[in-house]
């Protein structure tokens, strides 16, 4: 007869695979807003990319991702020469002596998590990057960048981690509890370094100046091909952000699903509130309701509360939502101004609103949330009384994610373009990846999913003679403002 605390083990190991399945499930929500993201003729292109992410993670997490997050954390005996920068112990789930049998569901959930981080970027590079060279890139993040970075911050040996009772920067360390900053910063920074170095896709930009109905029809041609396929993978991706945040008590006995049930509340109000707020600011400044900014609105809400969901209220959730749909407004407009082509807003909507989440959490953490979650009780939120501890430890664990996540991207992907390897051929680009490199497109014949046949064709990979733009009339436009530089 099963004894209570096997019975709660088994209860607590249900909860971390059905998270966990979660988690790995918005792989499917990624790969639908990315495809209805971009224009058909990459569609299959973004289908290989993040069933790629998914495979890769898999193999090298077991390798040695999991080691340089968790090394020494699970064994029986513990690591010996644990340090605070990077795990070297577990390769494999063998190496550092024998393993503790629930380490098979923890390295489950954080591969899901691993691989995410991964997924980001694939939507920021998309329609030009050489499908190899995102390969290359994609195992970097996956099982080095990332695992470096949970290693900082939940380890039980990182440096600036929570669950480093001896030698952790801060009171608290840094709080993070479900990955604004390990997962969506990490990711949202490698998007930001990626784009830069590879570039805009060709003819997504013209000269500064240039005249406004050739701007319009940019805006258009390089439009979202299909937003059925883009909402209905942002309400799976919500779905799944349930598994994310509540699955990161990695257990629901002993109270823990109070804890998590607070955590689904939180982050269900601050996912609406940003996608009002985002909406919002997109009918007063762009003059229409447009479904964009109300997508990307929503996932903004969702990745400001990721950190700070089980260490605030949920009226917390509701100002961090708001503020969150706000940043990722204009900072996605701020991208555009820099001539930084990012398809998906990956940049804004996890980079800019991951930071905003870590942040927020030093702002609006309470004692009581605080004492509930780890047991801490000497300092708190810096709006609470908590004193301006926590926020200084959330902005140097923010910088330094940053930092690496910049650095390790550019070594990366730099010598990859010195030697020509990281973005495709022009005459590639323009036919498109899917016909070019994946036998075909993803759809039927060109044409017949209800756009112009030259809607997949780069009409502006040579400049364009000015002339009346054919679709609509520029007053009319909805394109007009995010392409206004």
């Amino acid at each position: 007869m099963a004894t209570l605390d096997q019975l709660a083990t088994d209860v607590d190991q249900g909860w971390i695979l059905y998270a966990g399945s979660l988690v790995m499930f918005m792989h499917c929500g990624f790969t639908m807003l990315e495809c209805g993201c971009v224009r058909t003729k990459n569609a299959s292109n973004i289908i290989f990319k993040t069933s790629m992410d998914i495979l890769l993670a898999a193999v090298t997490f077991w390798a040695w991702g999991y080691a340089f997050a968790y090394g020494g954390d699970n064994t029986v005996d513990g690591a010996a020469s644990a340090n605070g920068f990077i795990g070297h112990s577990e390769f494999g789930l063998a190496s550092g002596g024998p393993t503790s049998d629930v380490v098979f569901s923890f390295w489950f959930i954080q591969w899901a998590f691993a691989s995410t981080s991964a997924t980001i970027v694939s939507g920021a590079v998309a329609e030009r990057i050489n499908p190899w060279a995102y390969c290359v890139f994609s195992t970097v993040i996956s099982s080095f960048i990332y695992s470096v970075v949970v290693h900082w911050c939940w380890s039980a040996n990182g440096w600036i981690s929570p669950f480093n009772a001896n030698k952790r920067f801060g009171t608290n360390g840094f709080l993070d509890f479900a990955g604004s900053g390990v997962v969506h910063l990490v990711g949202g920074t490698c998007s930001v370094a990626a784009i830069a170095i590879l570039g805009a896709r060709r003819g997504r930009f013209g000269p500064r100046g240039e005249a406004m109905h050739l701007v319009v029809e940019r805006e258009y041609a390089f439009r979202p091909h299909n937003r059925v396929l883009a909402s209905l993978g942002t309400l799976i991706l919500w779905f799944g952000w349930y598994g994310f945040n509540g699955g990161s008590t990695f257990k629901i006995s002993g109270g823990a699903s109070l804890i998590s049930a607070r955590v689904a509340t939180n982050t269900t109000l601050g996912g609406a509130a940003a996608g009002l707020s985002a909406f919002t600011c997109a009918w007063f400044v762009i003059g229409h309701a447009d479904i964009d900014a109300l997508l990307n609105g929503l996932l903004a809400g969702l990745v400001s509360l990721t950190s700070g969901c089980a260490f605030v209220d949920p009226w917390h959730s509701l100002v961090i939502g708001l503020i969150g749909g706000v940043i990722y407004f204009f900072f996605a407009r701020f991208i555009v101004w820099l001539r930084l082509d990012d398809p998906l807003q990956a940049s804004a909507v996890h980079g800019a609103c991951g930071a905003w989440g870590c942040f927020a959490t030093g702002l609006f953490c309470t004692q009581g949330n605080l004492l509930r979650v780890t047991g801490g009780t000497e300092k708190w939120g810096l709006f609470y009384g908590g004193g301006w501890e926590q926020i200084g430890v959330q902005c140097v664990g923010i910088i330094c994610i940053i930092v690496w996540a910049a650095v390790i991207s550019a070594v990366t992907l730099i010598p990859l373009r010195l030697v020509g390897w990281l973005r495709v051929s022009a005459q590639v680009e323009d036919e498109g990846l899917d016909a070019s490199l994946h036998g075909g497109a993803a759809y039927g014949a060109e044409g017949t999913d209800g756009y112009p046949t030259d809607y997949n064709k780069n009409q502006f990979a040579a400049p364009q003679q000015p002339g009346p733009y054919p679709f609509m009339p520029e007053a009319m436009s909805p394109y007009m403002p995010y392409g206004y530089y």
